[in-house]
């Protein structure tokens, strides 16, 4: 009895080996496409929330790595958490903004851009969050403008609807070519004095 559970246990590791060993031909990529450098920085960053879940500068750099290696998803389940902690930071809901237009949802990537606006512009400053200045004010408002034009838009459905509506809202500026000089006849030299 005992020989036969054994033998049937060995089986099934032999079997569960066979079905679960990929494929010599399979190509395994990384997860998040960012340099080699950054992707250690993750790790580092994730070890510092592990131990520091309201490390609002962690957690924004390490949002911001994963939208540049687009994944709005991790982006956002790390700004979220990192927002329990810090409610009045206008980068929060900046970074929060940014991963919901990454991930096409138009009407929270509009509300949390207009919290990111309100918090930025809110006097006084609140304490331990850098003043924002006029060129964060800046992107903040076009980013708000912007989103405010696309929050009634499902932009999964209708993307083309969303770009077209983005496109008029940033009044594209038209240069046009520069026109080619008319060329002119070939200069013929002069006939010489005859003597």
């Amino acid at each position: 009895m005992g020989l036969t559970r054994i033998l049937d246990l060995i089986v099934i590791i032999l079997l569960a080996t066979i079905i679960l060993m990929p494929r010599p031909d399979a190509s395994v990529k990384p997860a998040l496409t960012v340099d080699p450098e950054r992707r250690e920085r993750v790790a580092e960053l994730q070890s510092i929330l592990i131990g520091h879940p309201d490390d609002v500068d962690a957690s924004l750099e390490l949002a911001n790595i994963f939208l540049d290696g687009h994944r709005p998803d991790w982006a956002l389940a790390t700004i979220t958490t990192t927002q329990r902690f810090h409610t009045n930071d206008y980068r929060v809901y900046h970074v929060r903004a940014i991963a919901y237009a990454d991930r096409f949802e138009g009407a929270p990537a509009y509300e949390a851009a207009q919290v990111a606006l309100a918090l930025c512009e809110r006097q006084p400053p609140v304490v331990g969050v850098p003043p924002c200045d006029e060129a964060v004010r800046g992107r903040l408002t076009l980013l708000d403008h912007t989103l405010a034009v696309v929050a009634d838009v499902d932009m999964k459905k209708a993307p083309y609807l969303a770009k077209e509506r983005i496109f008029q809202q940033l009044h594209p500026t038209f240069l046009p070519k520069p026109k080619p000089k008319a060329k002119s006849a070939p200069k013929v030299p002069a006939p010489a004095p005859v003597h």
